[in-house]
């Protein structure tokens, strides 16, 4: 698959985030920018992101046109279009129901600061106020990099998929953290200070692109039949 072009980069996300066991049933969407454009590509509503093929990505028009294809796209897509008009440094757009990150919304906030990979999300975290389309994009700050729906899922954002598509896999472990130590004794969350200094850090370290590349590998392990992709309950 060509990294230039972004059917295929939409398929690619779609098929790493299904190796981590994101998405395995129906809904969530993936959405690449088109430069300079106002379209962007998509994957379709009927099938899971274990299943897709090439065929499977849709171009759609910010106006919610499907420019090519006749399926069947999200109902909820609409906010895709709204972050890309509001962000102009947003590329690329994951969002999924995934387990943990569900179960996370339900409480309606940022996953806590309970490892260092967490706070690529500490006061990065939007909160949209409820899941109707016309309110997830308003939301979103200017350094934010995900948006929590309440008892809906979650979405992350990136200048290209490769930073949108392993922000979600990382904000899936950070979730899976905070909800499972919910209630726990004696868990303490991370100094801000200390937060903010590995938010640094993190940077440096070219962490996202790595993510990148091992969804990749994990995904072509899981197609050629090497690996089982994980099933919807870990």
């Amino acid at each position: 698959m060509s990294a230039d072009n972004p059917r295929e980069l939409v398929l690619q996300a779609c098929r790493g985030l299904a190796a981590y066991g994101l998405g395995p049933g129906i809904g969530g969407h993936v959405s690449v920018r088109v430069p300079g454009e106002d379209r962007y590509w998509t994957n379709a509503l009927d099938r899971s992101f274990e299943e897709m093929q090439l065929e499977d990505i849709l171009l759609l028009s910010f106006d919610g046109e499907l420019l090519d294809g006749d399926r069947i796209i999200s109902p909820g897509i609409g906010f895709h279009p709204g972050i890309y008009q509001l962000r102009e440094d947003v590329g690329a757009i994951v969002h999924t129901h995934g387990y943990w990150i569900t179960a996370q919304s339900a409480f309606g906030r940022e996953p806590r600061a309970l490892h260092n990979l967490c706070t690529y999300f500490t006061n990065r975290t939007a909160v949209a106020p409820d899941d109707e389309i016309e309110s997830i994009a308003p939301a979103l700050r200017a350094d934010d990099c995900a948006i929590v729906i309440p008892w809906h899922g979650a979405i992350t954002i990136g200048p290209d998929i490769a930073a949108a598509a392993a922000l979600h896999v990382t904000f899936d472990y950070a979730c899976r953290l905070d909800v499972t130590l919910a209630g726990a004794q004696g868990i303490a969350e991370m100094p801000p200070d200390h937060a903010r200094s590995m938010q640094q850090l993190l940077g440096r370290a070219n962490y996202l692109n790595l993510t990148w590349d091992l969804m990749q590998r994990k995904a072509a392990r899981s197609y050629n039949g090497e690996v089982v992709v994980p099933s919807l309950v870990p």
